[in-house]
């Protein structure tokens, strides 16, 4: 898993203005943003079924690198700005899940992260509020969601609240808008999708933002 990161930074670009996944991973999908960010999806063969990789680009770059399960559950994050990462502690008390939330319309989670601060505790719920939203032609379903972060004390790193959507065809979460509470600061966003580009259309594995 650390190799796939590696070869994502060390890699070069396979053209001017193209993002390159590692070597022997295929990239399904990129993803551009209100937020004026940039998504790539793929998946790398040398990893066990169900695992899919995210990619995040703005204007300094490459800055979030993120693996995900078969159930949405983070699996591992690298914030590539500040050199943080993130990484499941298994098994989790109540782990996330999307064939869950998909099924009943509400799932519950609590699950903890190891860090290089320590262990942070993850709770929250996502909530379908809306099946069937169309965006550039993808069906989603709208969620509403709360999420808690705190830190090995228990002190709040942040909390959220707000709305995302869910894609059944990927099996994962795309963003949305929410309102996010740290201690020192409070501050609203809209990251909602505004395009989903597949291999061959105009603007695949773009990496650069176009959505301003």
């Amino acid at each position: 898993m650390m190799r796939a990161l590696a070869l994502i930074l060390l890699a070069g670009p396979a053209a001017a203005g193209t993002f390159t996944p590692p070597q022997g991973c295929t990239a399904h999908l990129t993803v551009q943003t209100r937020s004026c960010v940039v998504e790539h999806l793929w998946t790398c063969a040398a990893d066990a079924p169900g695992l899919q990789w995210r990619g995040e680009i703005d204007q300094r770059g490459l800055v979030y690198v993120g693996q995900i399960d078969a159930e949405a559950q983070w699996v591992q994050s690298f914030f590539l700005t500040s050199g943080e990462r993130e990484s499941l502690i298994t098994p989790a008390t109540d782990p996330a899940s999307l064939s869950g939330l998909l099924q009943s319309g509400l799932d519950t989670y609590d699950f903890s992260l190891d860090t290089a601060e320590g262990t942070h505790r993850v709770v929250g719920f996502d909530r379908i509020a809306e099946r069937n939203v169309m965006i550039d032609g993808e069906r989603l379903h709208r969620t509403e969601y709360s999420i808690r972060k705190t830190d090995a004390d228990g002190a709040m790193i942040y909390e959220a609240e707000g709305s995302e959507f869910v894609s059944e065809t990927h099996g994962r979460f795309f963003s949305g808008t929410g309102d996010v509470t740290r201690p020192d600061t409070t501050f609203s966003y809209d990251s909602k999708p505004v395009d989903f580009i597949y291999p061959g259309q105009k603007g695949f594995l773009s990496d650069t933002p176009f959505w301003l």
